[in-house]
């Protein structure tokens, strides 16, 4: 038994075979669990096929929190600025009050303050010298003007008409009726145009009334040749003309 002993000694231990089985046993269940372990917290992604889950990492640090709080503040202040833009473009821009002089004399209501040249120019005395001066030369006018004879059709001024050729009977002669005394007469108002013609005529008046003496003068206007009435020395072409017709023996005539 000794030198049983001694001869093991000097060979050392060596495990059986079952031993040695056991333990790999064990190792190879023990690493299968590790590995199934770190697959399900998701170390051990999929093996070359290009579809392992994709990582999502979460910020939960207070420095992340205090960067998303101050960023929504900003933003908040931002809009209120903007808001406060708006609504300062909108409201009225209101002059300033004015700022009192010291010493300024305060002029009741309605009271116009004037300076010295102002007050000179509203002398009325000269006025008056002024005014009357001019209204004796509107008075006065020209001589050779014509001569107003009052309002035509729209309230217009007429003008005593002034022939620069007198129609003859064969022009006239014509648009007369057959029937027509001594004193009948007829009175047309026209507007003179370039070269003493007269146009837009219009019916004034006539005697006996409903005889179409004037109807019949107006017809024959488109003849007559008449001076335009002068204002100031200057003839006024445009300006209307009254014409009246007093019927006689042979000829009209036109009022002068």
């Amino acid at each position: 038994m000794v030198a049983t002993r001694n001869v093991m000694a000097k060979q050392g231990y060596q495990a059986s075979p079952r031993e040695r089985a056991g333990a790999m046993a064990f190792a190879a269940v023990t690493t299968l669990l590790v590995f199934l372990i770190m697959w399900r917290m998701g170390a051990v992604t999929g093996f070359g096929d290009g579809k392992g889950a994709s990582l999502t990492a979460i910020d939960l640090s207070s420095d992340g929190q205090d960067d998303k709080k101050a960023e929504k503040k900003q933003q908040k202040q931002e809009r209120k600025q903007a808001q406060s833009a708006e609504v300062a473009s909108v409201q009225p821009v209101t002059a300033p009050p004015p700022v009192p002089v010291p010493g300024k004399v305060e002029w009741p209501e309605g009271f116009i303050e004037m300076s010295r040249n102002d007050y000179r120019a509203t002398d009325v005395s000269k006025m008056k010298r002024a005014e009357s001066g001019g209204a004796q030369q509107a008075s006065a006018g020209s001589p050779g003007d014509s001569a107003s004879v009052g309002q035509g059709p729209g309230g217009v001024r007429l003008y005593a008409a002034q022939w620069y050729r007198e129609p003859t009977d064969a022009e006239i002669g014509p648009y007369l009726p057959q029937r027509r005394r001594q004193g009948d007469w007829a009175m047309i108002a026209c507007k003179t145009i370039e070269k003493y013609h007269v146009e837009d005529c219009q019916e004034l008046g006539e005697s006996p009334p409903g005889s179409g003496l004037a109807r019949a003068i107006r017809q024959a206007s488109w003849q007559f040749l008449v001076r335009p009435p002068r204002v100031n020395g200057k003839p006024q072409i445009g300006e209307w003309v009254r014409i009246r017709f007093d019927f006689r023996a042979k000829k009209g005539e036109a009022e002068g």
